[in-house]
């Protein structure tokens, strides 16, 4: 990651650009990530010392691909087709589409599994099988308050497996929840109790899942949590991968770690231009949300 100078100081200019691990851009920020691109660059604020603020650029000179995560790539896939000549001006693309089992952790992610597979298949269609990773992420554990009933977002599961390895895809990157403070004191909130399953409890589960993974020849790769990788059948996840970039960008691009990211993450060096406050609160409000949802 290298830096220029201009009146605000270093520029920093990033290979890669993570849009956005911290919030949903893609669903609901789009036309501020095209006035930025207007811009040439973006000013992003350190989340954990709001007075640090890095000017990035986004010329695409300096970026080589652009890391995009989202659960609805509806109105990214509207911008782009507004906007090709723009995105064409980067060498690469990347997605990181989350599809989970329809939830009531999930209330505001109102767009069906259908139209979800639909985008999926047309980002596959525009950009290639290299340029898409398969999210099922998190998978949680939980019980209404008042029940014993145990509950998971796993019951359609292998429906999706069925559908995502009819496209062409080979690989899911998956973790279990962790369970924040701030994530135990929302869900309690809304109604819901959080299980932190113990290791023999998420082998147990884990295996289970391998089993129609295999079927569907997809490989499994988990985020974050390298006590799951000493399971049979589970590999580490790189969700930002350089190698895979090199391929997209068809430029050499240095594999650096990502040490700014949660123990066991295995992505390389990017830099994140989303937020937590302000507009980047997110509207999808899951409530097993790691971040900012705009209901709290």
């Amino acid at each position: 990651m290298d830096s220029k100078s201009n009146n605000f100081g270093k520029i920093i200019q990033s290979p890669i650009i993570s849009c956005s691990r911290r919030t949903d851009i893609p669903a609901f920020l789009m036309d501020w990530v095209i006035e930025k691109i207007h811009n040439g660059y973006v000013d992003v604020i350190n989340p954990f010392n709001r007075k640090q603020v890095s000017r990035v650029s986004l010329l695409p000179e300096d970026v080589k691909c652009w890391v995009w995560w989202s659960k609805n790539f509806k109105e990214w896939i509207k911008t782009y087709k507004k906007n090709t000549q723009i995105f064409r001006s980067y060498k690469g693309h990347y997605f990181q589409f989350t599809i989970n089992s329809p939830s009531e952790l999930e209330q505001n992610l109102k767009i069906s599994l259908e139209e979800r597979f639909s985008q999926l298949d047309w980002l596959i269609n525009e950009f290639g099988l290299t340029s898409i990773s398969f999210r099922f992420d998190p998978i949680i554990l939980y019980k209404n308050q008042g029940e014993d009933r145990v509950y998971s977002n796993l019951d359609q599961f292998e429906y999706i497996l069925e559908k995502v390895s009819a496209l062409g895809l080979t690989q899911m990157i998956f973790s279990f929840a962790t369970i924040y403070n701030k994530v135990n004191v929302r869900m309690r909130k809304r109604g819901f109790i959080p299980i932190d399953p113990p290791f023999n409890k998420k082998k147990e589960i884990v295996n289970s899942f391998l089993k129609i993974c295999n079927k569907h020849n997809i490989q499994v790769k988990a985020c974050c949590q390298p006590e799951l990788l000493s399971i049979e059948g589970i590999e580490q996840a790189h969700c930002i991968d350089a190698n895979v970039i090199e391929k997209l960008a068809g430029e050499k691009i240095q594999n650096i770690k990502d040490t700014g990211q949660r123990k066991g993450c295995g992505c390389s060096k990017s830099k994140d231009i989303g937020g937590y406050t302000g507009i980047f609160q997110c509207r999808h409000n899951c409530a097993y949300c790691y971040a900012s949802p705009a209901k709290k």
